[in-house]
């Protein structure tokens, strides 16, 4: 199983899992899914884990019972 890899878009500061590279281009997915974007590899760094942390917070679904 290969690790997942996460990256900073440095235009948008959005933080992306690493899905692929080709042909010039960096794609970035959100950590909780979700549409790709690309971007140049030039434009992105490795993320820290606090803001891996962050992003995976905040792209955690709320589920919301409609009993509770």
């Amino acid at each position: 199983m290969r690790s997942r890899r996460f990256a900073v878009d440095k235009g948008t500061d959005a933080v992306g899992e690493i899905v692929a590279e080709y042909e010039g281009s960096v794609y970035l997915r959100p950590p909780g899914g979700g549409v790709e974007w690309s971007v140049p590899p030039n434009q992105v760094r490795p993320c820290t884990e606090a803001e891996l942390r962050s992003a995976k917070l905040l792209s955690t679904p709320v589920v919301v019972f409609p009993w509770a």
